[in-house]
């Protein structure tokens, strides 16, 4: 089943804690998490680790928009997986050039 693009996929509602508890590996979790619920994730043991794919594509400086709360870029999906080297990837602002 595809979810909207804000929607988690699985997390702390308790979908993938029987996994988490069965495996004794590093646990990460991705799909719709936004800084909150991912420190909300790992604060309550949920999963060690968060993926931000899409954010991170659309924020080349993610960590340290997390770190002074920033707002963040929205991402356009139309843009993923284009051959323009110019659209995309790349042309995303870093949040000081804004």
């Amino acid at each position: 089943m595809i979810k909207a693009q804000q929607e988690k996929c699985d997390g702390p509602d308790g979908t993938l804690l029987p996994m988490r508890k069965a495996f004794s590996g590093t646990f990460i979790v991705s799909g719709g998490y936004n800084r909150e619920d991912g420190n909300k994730v790992v604060g309550e043991g949920h999963a060690d680790l968060v993926a931000y794919g899409r954010w991170f594509l659309a924020n080349p400086d993610l960590r340290r928009r997390f770190e002074i709360n920033a707002p963040l870029n929205n991402y356009d999906r139309a843009t993923f997986y284009t051959h323009d080297p110019v659209v995309g990837y790349t042309d995303y602002p870093f949040y000081e050039s804004l």
